[in-house]
């Protein structure tokens, strides 16, 4: 086994060299002991009941390549995954995590993939393996209901020969609807279902699709549901087979709190291994015990929690760099010795000839840290920039908005809060006219530009066009020109982390996160001051989740309206919800999102009940009026923070102003009396505005009392 030591630090890089388990063991307590930080005791005795049993999974020198080793997904990589275990699976966007994950299930018994590689995979014979990718792939001919049972095969769902307990709780459904009319044939399944413990699949089946809210969609085709459902019937069916190792590829995607909330809980349970993907880092905190990166090819194992991972990660690179400079101290001499006269090469060590370009690649510097400061020119943000005047919108009997009105002001920073399917992206599409209401009014300003950010994901027009060509397009959209030249796509790319290899690949051939990242490229390039995220932080991966998070509050200056449900990221850029109650009602919330995160998880978890009409009734009335509360409320407070800004910049002016005429004595009565009038206007604007600032704070405080 390779190890990388300090004086404080043991960390573990699985490679090609770990062939004994009881290594393992030894280095993971090296590495746990040796951490800055104290584990706790509860985590540390189930690490070493981890440590000591078997693994359920094992790689063996895996090696993975895409473009024939120019770039390696893995590279001579081997690992054991502990029973039991919870490992997060980290990594840039495009390194390899979704192929090493479809590696491991097509041997456990997955589908097959489409791609090759070497080494080897092995599992206990009793395990049971289940994975959900990141975009699944089922048959579309297939109910939800089926789906749910593992019924992937529409010959086996007609010939009703499938003998396995799936098969009998699905002709349980079916007879139960029939029972008057063929008694015989229910009980005979019903006997099959005590025979079988079906009803045990039955009852996990159904607390699985009303949890992750696909319970109303088991009569439809898998071909009629949008990504998101899709997303969560396929991590439904997998919960419902009740694995032993369940292998997850961004499982939180399109799941409400509620739903991240239940998964945390039924993740939980000590004899499931986990092996995920996720740029939750909430979710993964409260998951994951461990967390294994993916780095160039290699694997690097981390005990402990996410902020415990970015503390050893940020050691491990410190020591890489140092490696990095004393390799290049050794290359220059080796490089000197490769360059004598030609006549001399034939005396070479063919040794030293192969160990000198195994030197030259180890002073290859490492890839940088993601970071979107773009340092383009910021458009300017006019006085008028976006109002909505008793808004509504209503598809059929279900009621999206109603006469939703908001004026947004500079500086607005919104999270859109809710549940799954109450109208938070129709409200989106409203604010950027891709859908016109049923009444109320869209006012955007002439200054105003737009920039979208769609969880639906990149749109291109030409899959075969190449990544630079596609930035290229981009740029010259953003300024209104043809002739822009492709330095300006070329620094984009490397400000986004594409590798100069990727440039020249078509659009097709992109990973899922690289799709997102390029996404999020295309509409940064646009120079926005209006910008809208819907579900940004969707398979992206933690570096550039980081980055953004570091331009929204650094950099960007505009109005800013976001759809996510990651608690950390919504917490980090916003500071303002709307939350969306359904039926077309939404709260004005002064806060973030993990603050109201508990009454929103109430909202979602709650058992429909009847509301008085009564309450009801007075809730209508007062609407209107708490909303303009608490518009007026914003506008005041915005105002204040600009008269602060004018106040100090007086206060300065009225400085030099005095300094001046104390200085002055010897210019004369009549500019000492220009100068002490002009003193005394700015002193009487600043009086004012003082005054105001004052008036200001009292409104505020009665209208927040009030409300």
């Amino acid at each position: 086994m390779n190890r990388s030591t300090n004086s404080t630090r043991r960390e573990r890089c699985p490679n090609n060299n770990i062939t004994m388990r009881t290594t393992s063991i030894i280095v993971g307590f090296l590495f746990a002991r040796s951490l800055s930080f104290q584990l706790p005791v509860s985590l540390s005795r189930r690490l070493t009941l981890l440590e000591a049993a078997p693994p359920v999974l094992s790689l063996d020198r895996l090696t993975c390549s895409h473009d024939g080793g120019n770039t390696f997904q893995v590279n001579d990589v081997s690992y054991h995954l502990p029973r039991g275990a919870k490992v997060c699976l980290v990594g840039r966007n495009g390194a390899g995590k979704s192929t090493l994950l479809k590696i491991l299930a097509e041997k456990t018994g997955g589908e097959k993939v489409s791609f090759s590689y070497s080494g080897q995979v092995t599992s206990l014979k009793t395990v049971r393996v289940a994975m959900v990718e990141q975009e699944p792939l089922m048959p579309s001919d297939i109910t939800v209901a089926d789906a749910l049972l593992g019924i992937l095969d529409k010959n086996t769902v007609n010939q009703q020969q499938d003998t396995s307990v799936y098969g009998t709780v699905r002709r349980y459904i079916q007879a139960s609807t029939a029972a008057a009319e063929h008694p015989e044939a229910f009980a005979a399944v019903t006997a099959d279902m005590d025979r079988q413990q079906g009803w045990a699949v039955l009852t996990k089946a159904e607390e699985v699709a009303t949890r992750l809210r696909v319970r109303h969609l088991q009569e439809k085709p898998l071909s009629q549901l949008s990504g998101g459902e899709r997303k969560r019937v396929a991590l439904a069916a997998a919960l419902v087979q009740e694995p032993d190792v369940l292998l997850l590829d961004e499982p939180t995607n399109f799941l409400s709190l509620a739903g991240v909330q239940w998964l945390e809980e039924l993740l939980a349970d000590p004899a499931l291994t986990i092996l995920m993907v996720t740029h939750d880092r909430v979710f993964l905190d409260q998951v994951c015990d461990r967390i294994l990166e993916l780095d160039q090819g290699k694997l690097y194992e981390y005990v402990g929690k996410y902020a415990d991972y970015l503390t050893a990660k940020e050691e491990r690179l410190a020591r890489d760099d140092a490696a990095i400079q004393s390799a290049k101290a050794k290359y220059r001499v080796e490089l000197d010795w490769m360059r004598r006269q030609p006549q001399a090469r034939q005396t070479k060590s063919k040794t030293r000839i192969d160990a000198f370009y195994k030197l030259e690649k180890s002073t290859k510097p490492r890839p940088r840290d993601a970071n979107l400061l773009l340092k383009r020119s910021v458009r300017r943000l006019g006085t008028e920039i976006l109002s909505m005047k008793d808004v509504s919108l209503a598809f059929s009997e279900k009621v999206v908005l109603k006469n939703f009105s908001y004026d947004f002001l500079p500086g607005d920073r919104i999270c859109l809060a809710g549940s799954n399917g109450v109208g938070k992206t129709t409200f989106v599409r409203i604010m950027t006219g891709q859908q016109k209401p049923d009444s109320g009014s869209v006012d955007v300003g002439e200054t105003i530009v737009m920039g979208v950010y769609d969880q639906l994901g990149l749109t291109v027009d030409d899959p075969e066009q190449t990544v630079l060509e596609f930035v290229v397009e981009r740029v010259q959209m953003a300024d209104n020109s043809e002739g822009v030249s492709t330095d300006e796509a070329r620094r984009l790319l490397r400000k986004f982390e594409f590798p100069r290899t990727r440039w020249s690949d078509r659009l097709s051939v992109l990973s899922g996160g690289e799709k997102r990242r390029l996404q999020l490229l295309s509409v940064l390039s646009q120079r926005p001051n209006f910008l809208v995220l819907d579900e940004p932080s969707v398979d992206c991966d933690l570096d550039t989740l980081q980055a953004m998070e570091t331009y929204l509050q650094e950099e960007y200056k505009g109005v800013l309206v976001v759809v996510s449900h990651d608690r950390l990221f919504a917490d980090k850029v916003t500071d303002h919800l709307f939350v969306f109650q359904g039926d077309g009602e939404v709260i004005d919330f002064e806060g973030k999102l993990s603050e109201y995160a508990t009454t929103l998880l109430d909202m979602e978890n709650e058992t429909p009940t009847r509301v008085s009409e009564e309450r009801k009734t007075n809730y209508k009335e007062d609407k209107v009026k708490r909303n303009e509360q608490r518009n007026a409320i914003r506008q005041s407070k915005k105002e204040m923070d600009n008269l602060e800004k004018s106040m100090d910049k007086l206060r300065s002016q009225i400085e030099k102003q005095q300094a001046e005429i104390d200085n002055g004595a010897d210019q004369g009565w009549s500019a000492l009396a220009d100068m002490t009038e002009k003193l005394n206007k700015m002193q009487a604007e600043l009086d004012e505005k003082e005054l105001r600032w004052m008036e200001l704070a009292e409104i505020v405080e009665e209208a927040e009392v009030a409300i």
